[in-house]
């Protein structure tokens, strides 16, 4: 064994001890204090933002399509990508992107993941206005699609 490797599995032994010493600590032991990120979970925050995503099935322009705040449409799709989800991550850039009937039952168990495992009341309801406009459309008899995802 080379001396690197012993060194690299010692470095990786001792950030599993770190790790094990951290579940015994409460997050409320650190020095931040919550109000400090207040401004994130306070939905006035959101209200005037310059990046939003249209959802539609035709254009921007219909009455019923969304226009999300961005910033908190990226959870999402931030929080989707490190669990290495498929579809919801693919909506985070800023060129359209369309979804079948297939990919939007993806969208569908993906948006349900992804609030549950969420503790931000924000990205929750953000998450659940998308899926249910996405479930309204998918239960529709014949509905052959498009969803179209479109970021600023």
């Amino acid at each position: 064994m080379m001396a690197s490797e012993t060194s690299g599995s010692a470095a990786f032994r001792a950030l599993i001890a770190d790790e094990r010493m951290c579940q015994t600590r409460d997050c409320d032991d650190v020095s931040v204090t919550r109000d400090r990120f207040a401004d994130r979970l306070d939905a006035s925050t959101y209200e005037e933002d310059d990046q939003t995503v249209g959802v539609f099935e035709s254009s921007p322009a219909e009455q019923d399509s969304l226009w999300l705040s961005g910033r908190l449409f990226h959870r999402l799709t931030g929080v989707a990508e490190a669990y290495e989800l498929h579809t919801l991550p693919m909506l985070g850039g800023s060129e359209p992107v369309r979804l079948d009937p297939l990919r939007c039952e993806s969208l569908l168990d993906e948006l349900a993941f992804v609030a549950d495992r969420l503790n931000d009341p924000l990205a929750v309801k953000t998450a659940q206005v998308i899926a249910d406009y996405v479930a309204l459309r998918t239960r529709r008899p014949a509905w052959a699609g498009p969803i179209t995802f479109e970021g600023d």
